[in-house]
């Protein structure tokens, strides 16, 4: 086997390094399944997709928390933003902002608690995508599959580019495009060829076969290596479904997945029936259109990436379901004062006095829609004392300008 295998994987400055990690987990699960005589590609993206979802459990968790907390605090976070709604000036908007930023202070979460797991779990997504993808540049057992073909074909000067023809590749996917490049710029290597061979299906190979008969044996037992670690449930996971056969059942299947997926998941917030919050009306709209559009896409790419997405739609039904039990037993009360204690040492840190913002959080969404207040301006008290660097409430200074000095400001106001 050649030793510049590694020349084949993603090489970009963010994913590529978390496509290495993942594609060492898939190497040594298809190394482990191939001690006990199973060496499939199809059961190795499945179990690849269970574990690394299982991995990215603790973001979820922290992601449908966040949801949780987000149901209790809106209708307070709604009333603050009906209260200025029609007042654009800077002051206005500074009190609107410090009183959201008081709401989440009194619940203990942070504003960006909802997408920071998303943000993280994106790039591993994609880069998950990227391995199962181009599975023989991670794998070396797979890759020593395609390695003599390969080989032969190169020495009988047959060019990446002539590999990758409409007539053995009807649409060229993102791994064959990216092998003919590489070989345009830098010339001929292995895995370039195994790069374009990993995609054929099995018509490419017939086709192959056809086009090159005096190579008709070496083709034939590759393709037949290929076929039978592709095989699952008797299709070939390098096709592409087609409505005309069984394999339509891949775009089926992930259509009704992703869709139970999303119904599972939104039955654990309380805001999927909330039809006054654009943000729920949105998700609502998103969880319609997406599992069609996922349906589409699986027409469009080889099998074995609707099978990732379906393992992938399965696992997060089962996940969601262990997710809803878990938060129905929780004691909201209890995990909104952890919460706070945390957020208590987090601005204890960045030398913010948490009392501050506490006594302007104590108000309710009732008061804050009974109390009238001044729309411009801060208090004529506040405006005859000396301007100075650090504003001042007893004993404790406030940098002028900071979230703390505003809280200040508007907690005087509201007494």
């Amino acid at each position: 086997m050649t030793v510049d295998v590694i020349l084949t994987t993603y090489q970009g400055a963010i994913l590529g390094p978390i496509a290495r990690v993942l594609g060492y987990i898939l190497q040594a699960l298809y190394a482990v399944l191939a001690t006990v005589g199973i060496e499939n590609t199809a059961i190795c993206i499945i179990l690849f997709t269970f574990i690394v979802n299982a991995l990215m459990m603790p973001m979820q968790i922290k992601q449908q928390k966040f949801a949780k907390m987000s149901a209790i605090m809106n209708p307070e976070i709604m009333a603050i933003q009906e209260k200025y709604k029609n007042k654009k000036d800077r002051d206005s908007q500074q009190k609107m902002s410090l009183e959201t930023q008081a709401v989440y202070q009194k619940y203990g979460v942070s504003p960006a608690g909802g997408c920071l797991p998303i943000l993280i779990t994106f790039p591993i997504l994609f880069a998950l995508y990227r391995v199962i993808y181009n599975i023989p540049a991670y794998v070396p057992q797979v890759y020593d599959i395609y390695e003599g073909l390969a080989k032969a074909l190169m020495n009988a000067n047959i060019t990446v580019e002539a590999l990758a023809d409409k007539e053995y590749i009807k649409t060229a996917t993102y791994v064959v495009n990216q092998a003919v490049n590489n070989a345009k710029s830098h010339g001929a290597n292995i895995n370039y060829y195994i790069d374009v061979l990993s995609q054929y299906s099995d018509s490419s190979w017939k086709a192959l076969s056809s086009a090159y008969p005096d190579m008709k044996t070496a083709i034939t037992e590759t393709a037949s290596r290929a076929a039978h670690i592709n095989s699952f449930l008797r299709l070939n996971i390098a096709d592409t479904p087609s409505i005309k056969s069984v394999s339509i059942i891949i775009p089926v299947l992930s259509v009704i997945t992703q869709i139970i997926s999303m119904k599972v998941s939104m039955a654990g917030s309380p805001q999927q029936n909330d039809t006054d919050n654009p943000t729920a009306s949105t998700m609502k709209t998103m969880n319609t259109v997406m599992p069609f559009v996922s349906g589409f896409m699986c027409l469009l790419f080889p099998i074995g990436v609707g099978i990732y997405w379906i393992a992938g739609n399965i696992f997060r039904i089962v996940q969601s379901f262990c997710i809803n039990i878990h938060f129905n037993k929780l004691d909201m009360e209890e995990e909104i004062q952890k919460n706070v204690e945390k957020a208590k040492k987090r601005y204890e840190k960045m030398g913010i006095d948490p009392s501050t913002l506490e006594n302007v959080a104590k108000q309710r969404t009732s008061n804050i829609q009974k109390v009238e207040k001044k729309s411009t301006g801060v208090s004529n008290a506040a405006k005859k004392k000396p301007q100075s660097s650090m504003k001042k409430s007893g004993n404790v200074k406030y940098k002028e300008g900071s979230i703390a000095a505003y809280a200040n400001i508007l907690n005087r106001e509201d007494k």
